[in-house]
């Protein structure tokens, strides 16, 4: 009897201390080969999302290239567009005869015209120094009505070229009350020459 508890508690020993080894290989099995391949395959899956994230934005940059290029060219048919609308300074005569065809439009008797010189136009501080464009004022002394002024200075308004109007001056005049003695600048803005 003693003999059969000896070799079972010999077989439960054998049986335990085979576990123990199994368990000790798996675990070594674990710690020195599947847990590395586990960080790297965590590794590896972390930048495969990233990676997939990037290429969608990168096909959503791709999708949306044809807008971009459209809006592209619209901007610089808008560019071209504003170019146009400010004259060259070679342009200031017909500027001045257009402003004269103006004023005769709107029953504005113009008296005279002179260009101010660049010194004697006020610069805006936000004005950047390095532009493309530099602002020219036209002293306009005229003699009209109210409503005639105000016509006049909406056809400036609305013309094709850019035109700012500052410091109007109106003077009545004693022996016409309806026509007033009118002084103001309008300001424009030329193209500089790059040659210069």
């Amino acid at each position: 009897m003693d003999m059969d508890f000896l070799k079972k508690a010999k077989k439960n020993e054998i049986l335990a201390l085979t576990g123990l080894i199994c368990a000790g290989i798996l675990v070594g099995y674990f710690l020195l080969f599947l847990n590395p391949m586990l960080s790297k395959l965590f590794d590896v899956s972390r930048k495969v999302a990233k990676l997939q994230s990037d290429l969608s934005i990168a096909e959503l940059s791709i999708d949306s290239m044809p807008k971009m290029k459209k809006e592209i060219a619209d901007l610089k048919n808008k560019a071209l567009s504003y170019i146009n609308k400010l004259p060259k300074e070679e342009e200031l005569p017909a500027l001045l005869e257009s402003l004269s065809m103006m004023a005769q439009g709107a029953d504005v008797k113009i008296t005279k015209i002179v260009p101010i010189k660049d010194t004697e136009v006020v610069k805006d501080a936000k004005t950047p120094k390095a532009s493309i464009y530099e602002e020219k004022g036209i002293l306009v002394h005229a003699q009209c009505g109210y409503h005639q002024l105000g016509t006049f200075i909406a056809q400036l308004e609305n013309a094709e070229r850019f035109m700012d109007i500052s410091d109007i001056t109106i003077e009545s005049i004693r022996t016409t009350p309806k026509r007033h003695n009118v002084q103001l600048i309008v300001k424009t803005f030329v193209l500089k020459d790059k040659t210069k």
